[in-house]
């Protein structure tokens, strides 16, 4: 499903342990490793930095292409070097220019409220109106990475998907997305009732996650339905470490973000505190 990749790097020690994780993956064949030199308004000499830090940076890529060429012989490794401003715009541009399936972007941003005020990348990335789907990839799991963190959410990373829904035709198409990704081997459904809910609240919702898990069955994906009561994003991060999955999987609109980021947004506070990778899945990306 996810055959082409792009890949952002700052060539950090935390970009080359998540391009080990990405060489990888299950299914791809081809990574865009792109690296953006950030545009400065330097009033002399402008020209000529430039021309010094985009050669250095070539440099880099092209050790970073060699890199992953030993990691994942026989893969399509295409460098992209551009000078912007605007990194999250550039990240997307290429994304489109490429026909990426999946941008891969490490989150190091504690709060997404912060990330946004202060034009944190990964955030911004969410935020911007795109059609393409963006894996963020926690570098506190990058960090902690050994050789059974490197076969879970490196190599099987979509074994065991947790899908959070709350029944709205977007998700309940992200979750059938799910189900047809090669490799899965488990598929687990929640949903999240505030804690005033009631008995019949409980039923309707148990009704709604059987019907959903009837349409999984004859796939040949294990399902199981959980319902929790509490504040969605924490009992998302809550589960997603009991069950101990592989990613979260969530989906959200193409259509950008700011609405839901002044009234709060329950992707962005997964993507941008949880301990999971988490896939963002655009709802135009499939359907």
């Amino acid at each position: 499903m996810f055959e082409k990749i792009l890949f952002p790097t700052d060539f950090s020690t935390h970009a080359q342990a998540e391009l080990e994780c990405l060489s990888g993956f299950p299914d791809v064949r081809e990574i865009v490793l792109l690296h953006i030199v950030k545009k400065y308004p330097v009033p002399m000499g402008k020209t000529m930095i430039e021309a010094m830090v985009t050669k250095t940076m070539q440099g880099y890529l092209d050790d970073a292409k060699r890199y992953l060429a030993v990691l994942r012989p026989g893969i399509i490794i295409t460098l992209e070097m551009t000078t912007s401003a605007d990194i999250a715009g550039a990240i997307l541009d290429a994304a489109v220019k490429h026909d990426a399936d999946l941008i891969v972007i490490s989150g190091y941003v504690r709060s997404f409220k912060a990330g946004i005020l202060l034009g944190r990348v990964p955030a911004t990335v969410l935020c911007r109106i795109s059609r393409t789907n963006v894996l963020v990839m926690p570098n506190r799991l990058i960090d902690a990475l050994d050789g059974n963190g490197y076969d879970k959410f490196c190599k099987s990373i979509f074994s065991r998907i947790l899908c959070p829904t709350d029944f709205s035709e977007l998700s309940e198409k992200a979750i059938a997305c799910a189900g047809d990704t090669r490799g899965v081997r488990e598929l687990m459904l929640l949903h999240v009732l505030p804690e005033t809910a009631g008995v019949p609240a409980r039923a309707d919702a148990d009704a709604k996650l059987a019907v959903l898990r009837d349409n999984l069955a004859g796939r040949g994906v294990k399902v199981r339905t959980f319902i929790t009561t509490g504040e969605p994003a924490r009992e998302i991060a809550r589960v997603a470490d009991t069950e101990d999955v592989s990613v979260i999987w969530m989906s959200t609109s193409s259509k950008g973000c700011l609405v839901e980021f002044l009234s709060g947004s329950l992707v962005h506070d997964v993507v941008m505190n949880g301990k999971r990778p988490a896939l963002i899945v655009r709802a135009d990306s499939f359907f």
